[in-house]
């Protein structure tokens, strides 16, 4: 009996221990951006806003944690926030759906996040829902675009300033490991 409880504690603190090191090898990168809304945007017509070039901050993540780009196992994206930071103070009122899509050197463009009926109600923060699908490779990049496909309600008079911060679930593989 006794035999046997030591070899279920040696178990529990293996299987323990694999946790941990799963744990090590996860983490999160964020990265941030800012999107441009023109004024005149046509309304009930969807339209195409793309950012910048983002240098994603998954390499200087992975460096952290001791691991590199070709290590990627997972990555999904866990938050896709909005806020309009110029003119301060406006809300979504005018928005009625949403899509985002990212794409990068050689991928297909992928739909990451959307949102569809928006409220007239939503203040400051937007969050939309995320598509849950796998964007290892679109990180291992190193840099990517960001496109939204807007659909308006209402006729938009100011240019606004949008700015986007993504949040990515990242697993990889840590050298030595």
């Amino acid at each position: 009996m006794k035999r046997i409880m030591a070899v279920l504690a040696l178990a529990s603190i293996g299987f323990g221990s694999c946790e941990k090191i799963d744990k090590l090898t996860q983490f999160t990168v964020t990265d941030r951006t800012e999107l441009k809304i023109e004024a005149g945007a046509a309304t009930l017509l969807p339209y195409d806003v793309y950012t910048p070039p983002i240098y994603s901050e998954a390499s200087r993540e992975l460096t952290m944690n001791n691991s590199k780009a070709d290590m990627l196992e997972s990555v999904t994206l866990q938050e896709f926030r909005m806020v309009i930071s110029v003119p301060v103070g406006r809300s979504w009122d005018f928005l009625k759906d949403i899509e985002v899509f990212i794409d990068a050197d050689q991928l297909p463009e992928k739909r990451i996040a959307f949102e569809k009926d928006i409220t007239d109600h939503i203040n400051g923060v937007l969050l939309l829902k995320s598509d849950n699908v796998q964007l290892a490779d679109y990180l291992k990049k190193g840099t990517y675009i960001i496109k939204t496909r807007l659909t308006t309600d209402k006729i938009i008079t100011e240019d606004l300033n949008v700015s986007i911060t993504t949040k990515y679930a990242v697993d990889a593989k840590v050298l030595g490991l």
